[in-house]
C-alpha cells in the first residue's frame, strides 16, 4: 500500500460484461461505427465468458475464450473480439480495479490480409462510366484524391474551391445500425485536410454540380436527395464493378489505387501521409511501404540524369613523365 501497488479486491468485484457496457457507454469519442463493432465484440465474449462475476478473469480463460471463438468467426473476427476484451482489461488496470491484464500475452490468430485491387486510370474511367451518372464523378474524384467513403459521402459543396482546385475535409457520412445516416466530425484529427485537385477532377466536378443540383449542400445524394447509404450504394457498385472491370474491387480500393499511383510516381511518403490523412507516417508506411521497394532504382536514375545534365570538366592531360625525364 506504501508504493501504491495494492489494488482492492472490491474494486475488482464486478462482472466483466459489466464492465465492458461501463466503457461502451463512454465512448463518445469515437465514430458511431466504431462503437457499433465494439458493441458486437463484447456481445460475443460476453456469452463465452458466461456466469464469471468477477472482471478478474485469468489468462488460462482467456485463451480458451480465443480457441472457442477461433471455431466459430474468420480469423479477422476472434482478433477484432479479443482487442476489445484487452482494451477493456487494460483500462481496468488504468482503473486501479486489476494489477495486470490477464489478457496480455495470449496470441490471436494470424489474420489474412485484405485483397487489394489497384486499378489503372483506364480502368478507374471504365467503372466510373458503369455506375449511374449521377455517380460517375464520385468514382472519379475517390481514384484521384483518395478519400475515404464516408469522406465522399460526406462532401459538400461549400467544401469545394473549383476556382482554385482545392477540396477540403471537413465532414464525413455516419452510419449506425437503426438510426439515419448523419453528419459528423472526419475520423481524426490528422483526417481534417485540404486537397489538391487535378485540373481533370475539377471539370469533372464543376459539370456534376452543373447537371445535379445539390440539395443541402450536398455533392451526392441519392435521386430522391437523401443522404447516401453504404449498403444501398454498394449494390450500385457492385454491380458496376462486374460490369466494367470485375470483381473483387471495392470502393476502398480506389484509395490505395490513389495511394499506389503517388508511390509510382515517386512523391514523397510525407506528402502521401497528407493527402491520405494518416495520423503517422508510420501508419503511410506500414500500410504502403511494400510498394516502395522499387524507389530506390527510381533514385538512382534520377541521380545518374542529374549528373549527366551538365556537361563533365575538362580534365587536363597528365604528363606521364617525371620532371628531368625525357628531355
Amino acid at each position: 500500500m506504501d508504493q501504491a501497488a495494492w489494488v482492492s479486491p472490491e474494486l475488482g468485484r464486478i462482472s466483466w460484461a459489466d464492465y465492458s457496457d461501463q466503457l461502451l457507454a463512454g465512448r463518445t469519442h469515437v465514430a458511431a461505427r466504431t462503437v457499433e463493432t465494439e458493441r458486437l465484440c463484447h456481445e460475443r465474449a460476453a456469452e463465452l465468458i458466461g456466469d464469471v462475476q468477477r472482471i478478474r478473469l485469468t489468462p488460462d480463460l482467456s485463451r480458451k475464450m480465443t480457441t472457442q471463438l477461433a471455431i466459430r468467426y474468420a480469423p479477422e473476427t476472434v482478433a477484432r473480439t479479443m482487442r476489445w476484451v484487452r482494451l477493456t482489461l487494460n483500462q481496468a488496470v488504468l482503473d486501479r480495479r486489476l494489477t495486470a491484464s490477464p489478457a496480455d500475452r495470449v496470441r490471436l490468430p494470424r489474420s489474412r490480409p485484405t485483397e487489394v485491387r489497384l486499378l489503372d486510370p483506364a480502368e478507374v474511367a471504365t467503372l466510373a462510366d458503369a455506375l449511374p451518372d449521377r455517380y460517375s464523378s464520385l468514382a472519379i474524384t475517390a481514384a484521384y484524391t483518395g478519400r475515404r467513403w464516408g469522406e465522399l459521402a460526406g462532401l459538400r459543396v461549400s467544401d469545394l474551391d473549383l476556382q482554385r482546385g482545392r477540396l477540403a475535409v471537413r465532414s464525413t457520412l455516419v452510419e449506425a445500425t437503426g438510426q439515419a445516416p448523419q453528419l459528423g466530425p472526419p475520423k481524426s484529427k490528422a483526417s481534417e485536410r485540404s486537397i489538391a485537385l487535378p485540373r481533370y477532377v475539377t471539370e469533372t466536378l464543376t459539370h456534376h454540380v452543373e447537371v445535379y443540383k445539390p440539395v443541402d449542400d450536398m455533392v451526392w445524394t441519392t435521386e430522391q436527395g437523401a443522404l447516401l447509404r453504404r449498403g444501398s450504394f454498394g449494390r450500385l457498385w457492385r454491380k458496376a464493378v462486374a460490369e466494367s472491370v470485375g470483381p473483387p474491387c471495392r470502393i476502398h480500393d480506389l484509395r490505395h489505387t490513389h495511394a499506389a499511383w503517388l508511390i509510382a510516381d515517386g512523391q514523397h511518403p510525407k506528402a502521401i501521409q497528407s493527402r491520405l490523412g494518416h495520423g503517422s507516417i508510420a501508419v503511410t508506411m506500414d500500410r504502403y511501404g511494400h510498394l516502395m521497394d522499387g524507389l530506390d532504382d527510381q533514385i538512382a536514375l534520377h541521380l545518374d540524369a542529374r549528373a549527366r545534365s551538365v556537361a563533365p570538366p575538362a580534365r587536363p592531360e597528365r604528363n606521364r613523365d617525371p620532371p628531368g625525364i625525357g628531355l
